[in-house]
């Protein structure tokens, strides 16, 4: 399989993960991380959002980054959103230790397995930004 293949196999997988949980964001009740994500926003930006704006906002963002990946359009300038959105996800690791740790530090709940799986996300994501670099 050529790399370009590989490549565009990876932007639709990732675009297809952004699009999908993004969307649930906009139905409350819908995502699992749904109250880590309303508290982590919370805390980062001491409250300034209301929870049901924060998620919302949150939501949008990652559909707009689901659909950049899906189709390509205006992926130079999307894809540092995602890193940028990835980042913020280990916030949870530092503000609330008791939901991602059953025992610090290597011992992790679904929601720290759930964030620590996004090194792999980072990592697709800066793969397929140099491959558009290098064209």
């Amino acid at each position: 399989m050529t790399q370009m293949r590989m490549i565009t196999i990876l932007k639709i997988t990732l675009g297809i993960n952004f699009l999908w949980f993004g969307a649930l964001k906009f139905f409350p009740g819908m995502s699992p991380a749904e109250a880590l994500a309303i508290n982590t926003i919370d805390w980062m930006f001491f409250g300034i959002f209301p929870g049901s704006i924060s998620i919302k906002l949150l939501a949008i963002w990652e559909v707009a980054v689901g659909i950049a990946l899906i189709t390509s359009f205006y992926l130079r300038y999307f894809l540092p959103l995602l890193v940028i959105h990835l980042i913020f996800t280990f916030a949870p690791l530092v503000a609330f230790p008791e939901e991602a740790f059953t025992q610090f530090p290597y011992g992790l709940t679904l929601a720290g397995q759930y964030i620590v799986k996004n090194i792999v996300l980072i990592a697709v994501a800066l793969f397929i930004y140099f491959d558009l670099e290098d064209r």
